[in-house]
């Protein structure tokens, strides 16, 4: 049995941050709930996720958000690679405050600290990473749109324009085209969770035919990782 946890991140509320557990034998997906409090904090979370691999025995995390910052010697002036090749809307340029639009610099500096937090201090491998162990329990950072675009299906719209008939059609959809049964109903951020996390079951059951890494190698610089790959479901 392969299981994957994908989260759709937020750094505002926590209970905007929606959480899946995909699973691969069955082929269903049910939501988790995070069970905590104030404003999200990058250690908190990372410590809860890692607590949720551990007791659901799953092999890694997909993750919607950045995982470092861009590499200073690219041909992308102003984001890295995987951003450009996948037309993200988020551009991650140098540190300490390279981000485009400028509205996305809290949410970018958010999900490089969790991105840290679950590499360095609880020691889970990004795809790519020099030294990995096939083994080792992984992250990876995912993009819920691309994967939408990679299986022929149109993107659920924004958040902020998404209506519940919006969501319950897209959710209606992504179950017919994947053969995933989604557990209950879920909200926005969870069916981005969901979307999110089926290049990350696929690459951890070994089917690395069916993903696409997006971009360019992770490595370390000046004490953050630099560049790094989108996982994505190969383009259809």
């Amino acid at each position: 049995m392969t299981r994957v946890i994908s989260v759709d991140l937020a750094y505002v509320r926590y209970r905007d941050i929606g959480v899946a557990l995909l699973t691969d034998s069955t082929r269903h997906i049910e939501f988790l709930e995070i069970p905590l409090t104030g404003a999200p904090d990058p250690q908190a979370l990372a410590d809860w996720l890692v607590a949720q691999l551990e007791h659901h025995g799953a092999r890694g995390l997909c993750i919607d958000g950045p995982l470092g910052w861009k590499a200073p010697d690219t041909d992308s002036p102003h984001c890295r690679r995987s951003e450009r090749e996948l037309r993200a809307p988020g551009k991650t340029g140098l540190p300490p405050d390279g981000v485009k639009p400028a509205t996305y610099l809290a949410f970018t500096r958010f999900s490089i600290a969790l991105f840290e937090r679950l590499t360095i201090t609880h020691g889970l491998v990004l795809p790519g990473q020099p030294g990995a162990l096939p083994t080792q329990p992984f992250v990876t950072e995912c993009f819920p749109t691309a994967a939408w675009r990679a299986l022929g299906l149109t993107p659920l719209i924004a958040k902020g324009k998404a209506t519940p008939a919006h969501v319950a059609e897209a959710a209606a959809c992504f179950t017919r085209e994947t053969g995933f049964a989604l557990t209950r109903a879920p909200n926005h951020d969870q069916l981005q969770a969901a979307i999110g996390g089926l290049a990350g079951l696929a690459w951890a059951r070994g089917d690395h035919t069916a993903v696409h890494l997006a971009g360019d190698a992770p490595f370390r610089l000046d004490g953050s990782w630099r560049e790094g790959y989108i996982m994505c479901p190969t383009p259809r």
